[in-house]
């Protein structure tokens, strides 16, 4: 799975300053993942595969 891009690294939770900022750290990472999954999508793989494989594990495990 070389040929396709890595996820975009998630924020830890204590990166989010909590002041209610529009956009949040926490939503640049959601939208970052859309476009991450719409182009692996594109590329004719599954985002969850690709997820677990690149997290060393099982989709939904």
């Amino acid at each position: 799975m070389a040929d396709l891009p890595r996820p975009p690294q998630e924020p830890d939770p204590q990166e989010c300053c909590q002041r209610g900022c529009d956009p949040c750290i926490l939503d640049y990472y959601d939208r970052a993942m859309e476009r991450w999954e719409t182009r692996v999508r594109a590329l004719g793989h599954d985002p969850a595969e690709v997820l677990a494989a690149h997290r060393g594990m099982t989709p939904g495990g």
